[in-house]
């Protein structure tokens, strides 16, 4: 059966079937469950960057005897900047397809701005999950962060494939990980239904130009990744026998977090829920199926269709340095 885009003639006359029923179906895999989990927050500046500071050695302290002195340490914070880029989700529609709409203007307009902003919200959480590997243009994401973009980071469980998927577990939260949004939290929506603004779309090469209804939509994000006690990675799950998903490796990665501070959400996609739920069945002893987990050690898991599913094998190598640093030392009491 033949598709076309809703801003073409050929599209138009399908929208414009009466026939149609009034459902809502899609091919597309466009939900962003981790968005909805994720603590989300305006830049420390207001503008495009985010900067917050992490204690990185802790202050002296010791017992000593009477009149017997004793040399404590300062403590050292790191000062972290991460810098926002602009997810553009803007576009046009010819005043001929909108208008021609049967159910009006502004109704076309409005079906548009949902779809590019349901599109918009993906490109943000693929970004997280795939870093740069999703748009080059793009903030660092979670596989870009310097304490789990290698196998010899403390907080990176290697189950020793040849590259494939990563399974996260985050603790999420205002000083873990949050999604960062500059210019105050504001997102750009140039579109009201009743003053839509117009535009003249010409062509280049021969001058000829038509006039179109636009809608600016966008905005900066960056992703903040707190402490390096904030992010666990399981990398190097290919599939391939005893490089699946179980609850040992999960077990493995929840116990590199701190006592008192463990991930709140275990994040993976569909693959790896199902490798899981399979290890969880070869270990039933009643022989039945086991059910589709939705926790791993009481941690909820959280599934998405927007993680990377065929990462080039994690190695020693560090591969992308997510902030700049500067240390200083903090002034004693």
């Amino acid at each position: 059966m033949a598709t076309y885009a809703d801003n073409t003639l050929e599209g138009l006359v399908q929208l414009n079937d009466r026939n149609l029923a009034d459902i809502g179906v899609t091919d597309l895999l466009q939900d962003t469950p981790l968005l909805q989990v994720l603590f989300a927050k305006p830049a420390s500046e207001g503008g495009t960057l985010h900067k917050y500071v992490k204690e990185t050695t802790a202050a002296g302290a010791e017992f000593r005897a009477v009149n017997t002195g004793v040399l404590n340490a300062a403590g050292y914070t790191e000062l972290v900047t991460e810098t926002c880029k602009y997810l553009d989700g803007h576009f046009h529609v010819d005043v001929a397809i909108a208008n021609g709409f049967k159910a009006g203007r502004a109704a076309f307009m409005a079906m548009q701005t949902q779809k590019h902003l349901k599109a918009l919200m993906v490109g943000l959480e693929k970004q997280i999950l795939q870093s740069t590997g999703a748009d080059a243009n793009g903030f660092n994401g979670l596989p870009s962060y310097g304490s789990a973009d290698s196998i010899a980071d403390g907080m990176v469980v290697n189950a020793g494939g040849s590259g494939g998927r990563s399974v996260w577990l985050l603790r999420i939260g205002p000083d873990d990980v949050a999604v960062v949004a500059g210019n105050d939290g504001n997102l750009s929506f140039g579109y009201n239904p009743d003053d839509v603004a117009k535009l003249v779309v010409t062509n280049t090469t021969t001058g000829a130009g038509y006039m179109a209804y636009q809608v600016d939509l966008g905005g900066w994000f960056c992703l903040q990744c707190g402490s390096i006690y904030s992010v666990g990675r399981i990398c190097n799950l290919d599939g391939s026998t005893s490089h699946t998903l179980t609850d040992d490796l999960i077990a493995k990665a929840i116990s590199k977090f701190p006592a008192a501070r463990k991930p709140t959400h275990i994040v993976m996609d569909r693959t790896m829920l199902l490798e899981l739920q399979d290890s969880r069945t070869a270990t039933n002893p009643t022989g039945a199926p086991a059910p589709f987990p939705d926790s791993a050690f009481n941690i909820p898991i959280v599934v998405t269709d927007q993680a990377a599913t065929s990462e080039a094998a994690l190695t020693t190598t560090t591969t992308t340095t997510t902030t700049t640093t500067t240390t200083t030392t903090t002034s004693q009491p």
